[in-house]
C-alpha cells in the first residue's frame, strides 16, 4: 500500500509514468559477507561524501561494515550467471537483480550467496492502482503565503523570524516523481540559488524524473516552495535531493528495496533529513503483504532500512498514512519504526482528520508521533504555474520535515532522537498522548524556547582560537571549574589524527598540534562531563 492507497493525490489518473518496466522477475540477493573487498573502513572517503562523514563525526557515529559497499566481485558474479544488477544495497549486503529462472538457480548456487527472495513478479502485475477520493480545490486568492495556516499552526513562522529557514541543511525527498519541478515558479528560488543538489530514479533510471508523477513535486512544494506574496515552504533555504523510489502504477515488494536504495543514497551524499510520504502493507502478490503484527518496528524491509538510516545520523520523517476510515486503519511501514518521526494529519482547527492513519504500532508504541495540517494544505498546482489545496498525510509529513531542518539549524549539536524528543515535548498532548494524534500538535516556537537536553549544547558553546592557526590551538568551554576532558581531532573525511586527555582550567585548554598534521580543515571534538562539543578549525 503506497501512494494509491496511502496518500490523497491530485490528478494522479491524468499522469503517465514509466512504471512496471521490468520484463523479468526481480530478486533480492543477500550475500554472506563483504570479503575480498577493495574498500576499507580506514578509507571511508572512497564511498561516503564529506558531508556524510562530518555527520557521523558530529554525532560520534562509528563507521562500520554496513557503510562499506557490496563487494564488486560478488556483483560481477551475479552478471556472469545471467542476472542484471539493478542496484546494490550496502546496508543489507545484497543487490536487487533481474533474472530468469535459469539465472536464479545459478545465483542461488554461488557460495557467497546467503538467500534469494523474489521482490518483483511480472505475472503478478494486476494493473493500474486505483485512486481514492480526491480532496482538492483551486485557491482563488492569495495573501502573504497561502501556506500561512499550515506554518503558523505549528509556530513555524517564529523559527523563520529568528532566521532559521533550513539554510545549510540537506533534505532528501523519497517519492514517486517530481513533475515540472524544473519549470514551476514555486521552485525558481531553489533552482536559481543552486539548492537543488541532484536527482536519482530507482524505478526507471532512463526516465525524465521531471516528467513523472507530480506527487513528489507537491510534497516538495510544502518545504521548498517560495513565491513571494503567495506561498512560502517550511524550509525555503534548505538544499534538496529528489529521489524516485515509488512505482505508482504497480504494487510490489521491490518498491521497499527501491526505498532502501534511496535512503542509502541520501546517506552517501550527506543528507541531514529524509522525508517520505510512502508506506506499504498490501501488495499485488498477497503472499508479500504485511500483517499488522509485522508493524513492530523491526520486521519489514523498509522499516529495517529506516532504522538503519536513522542509525547513520539522519532525521527520518514519515507520513502516517490515510487509512483511518478504512478497514485497515493503522499506520503502514516504515511509519512503525521507533526511530522515525511519524506525522498524522489534522485540519485547520486542530482536529484529527478522518483519514489520518492511527496507531499503535504492533508492539504497543504510540503512533503517530505528532500531527500537522493535512486537510486543505497549500501545494503547487500540477502542470500549471499556480497553487492548489490538497489533503493527506503526504503533506502534513513534509510540512513538519521542513521545520525539523529549521529546528536543527537552531540547535546544530542535537542528534535526531533528541530533536524528535524536543518536538514531542513541545506538542499539545505531550502529557497525555494517544494513538489518534500522538503527542499532539507541535509548537516549534515553544521548542526553541525549551531547555536544550543536558548532554548537548549549542554551536556557540565551543570557541576555538586562533583560527586559522599554526602549531597550537586553544579552546574555550562553558566550564566554571577545572576538569579533565577528552580531545579528538579528525579530518573532514573522518580520519582520526590525534587524541589525548587534557586538563581544562576554568574552561580553557591548549592543544599542541602534532607535527605530522598537514595543512587543512580539521574537526575538533571535546568531551567533558558527558557533553560533546564540536568545532572546525584551519591549520596553516
Amino acid at each position: 500500500m503506497s501512494i494509491a492507497r496511502y496518500v490523497f493525490l491530485i490528478h494522479l489518473f491524468l499522469l503517465c509514468c514509466s512504471g512496471c518496466i521490468l520484463a523479468q522477475d526481480a530478486y533480492f540477493v543477500r550475500f554472506r559477507d563483504k570479503g575480498h573487498s577493495p574498500y576499507s573502513l580506514e578509507r571511508p572517503q572512497e564511498y561516503l561524501s564529506e558531508r556524510a562523514l562530518e555527520r557521523r563525526l558530529r554525532q560520534q557515529i562509528d563507521i562500520d561494515s554496513t557503510d562499506m559497499p557490496v563487494t564488486p566481485a560478488y556483483l560481477k558474479q551475479l552478471t556472469t550467471t545471467g542476472g542484471r544488477v539493478l542496484y546494490p544495497l550496502r546496508w543489507f549486503n545484497g543487490a536487487v537483480v533481474q533474472a530468469d529462472a535459469t539465472a536464479v538457480l545459478a545465483i542461488a548456487a554461488l557460495p557467497q550467496v546467503m538467500s534469494v527472495e523474489r521482490v518483483w513478479q511480472v505475472s503478478g502485475i494486476k494493473g493500474t492502482k486505483s485512486t481514492q477520493d480526491v480532496i482538492a480545490s483551486s485557491l482563488a486568492s492569495y495573501n502573504y503565503g497561502s501556506a500561512r495556516q499550515q506554518i503558523e499552526q505549528l509556530g513555524g513562522h517564529r523559527l523563520h523570524q529568528q532566521g532559521f529557514t533550513g539554510a545549510g541543511y540537506v533534505i532528501a525527498v523519497l517519492d514517486a516523481g517530481f513533475m515540472n519541478v524544473d519549470v514551476h515558479p514555486a521552485f525558481d528560488s531553489m533552482r536559481v540559488a543552486g539548492r537543488l543538489l541532484g536527482t536519482r530514479d530507482f524505478v526507471n533510471p532512463q526516465s525524465n524524473i521531471y516528467a513523472e508523477n507530480s506527487h513528489g513535486a507537491q510534497v516538495l512544494s510544502t518545504m521548498a516552495g517560495l513565491i513571494p506574496g503567495q506561498m512560502v515552504g517550511t524550509a525555503p533555504r534548505a538544499q534538496y535531493w529528489l529521489v524516485r523510489t515509488e512505482d505508482e502504477v504497480c504494487e510490489q515488494l521491490i518498491e521497499e528495496y527501491n526505498w532502501i536504495a534511496g535512503a542509502e543514497l541520501a546517506d552517501s551524499v550527506g543528507a541531514d533529513v529524509v522525508n517520505t510520504s510512502l508506506g506499504y502493507n498490501t501488495f499485488d502478490d498477497d503472499s508479500q503483504s504485511h500483517s499488522y503484527a509485522d508493524l513492530n518496528g523491526q520486521t519489514t524491509p523498509i522499516t529495517r532500512g529506516a532504522n538503519m538510516a536513522a542509525s547513520k545520523g539522519m532525521l527520518m520523517v514519515v507520513s502516517a498514512g490515510n487509512e483511518g476510515s478504512n478497514s485497515w486503519r493503522y499506520i503502514a511501514a516504515p511509519a512503525d519504526s521507533p526511530d522515525v518521526l511519524t506525522v498524522g494529519a489534522i485540519d485547520s482547527q486542530g482536529g484529527v482528520t478522518f483519514f489520518s492513519s492511527r496507531g499503535p504500532a504492533a508492539d504497543g508504541r504510540i503512533k503517530p508521533d505528532v500531527c500537522a495540517m493535512g486537510y486543505g494544505a497549500t501545494v503547487m498546482q500540477p502542470g500549471t504555474s499556480g497553487l492548489t489545496s490538497a489533503s493527506g498525510t503526504s503533506f502534513s509529513g513534509p510540512i513538519v520535515a521542513g521545520l525539523m531542518a529549521c529546528l536543527w539549524q537552531a540547535y546544530p549539536n542535537l542528534r535526531p532522537a533528541e530533536l524528535i524528543d524536543l518536538v514531542r515535548s513541545s506538542a499539545s498532548h505531550y502529557g497525555k498522548p494517544n494513538n489518534d494524534i500522538g503527542y499532539g500538535i507541535p509548537n516549534f516556537a515553544r521548542a526553541i524556547g525549551l531547555s536544550v537536553p543536558a548532554n548537548v549544547l549549542d554551536a556557540e558553546a565551543l570557541t576555538v582560537f586562533p583560527n586559522p592557526t599554526h602549531n597550537m590551538v586553544s579552546a574555550r568551554l562553558p566550564l566554571a571549574h577545572t576538569a579533565t576532558v577528552q580531545v579528538a581531532i579528525a579530518s573532514p573525511m573522518g580520519h582520526l589524527v590525534h587524541r589525548q586527555n587534557l586538563m581544562a582550567n576554568q574552561g580553557i585548554l591548549q592543544i599542541e598540534l602534532p607535527s605530522y598534521m598537514a595543512q587543512g580543515v580539521y574537526m575538533l571534538s571535546v568531551a567533558a562531563n558527558g557533553v560533546t562539543y564540536v568545532a572546525k578549525f584551519i591549520k596553516l
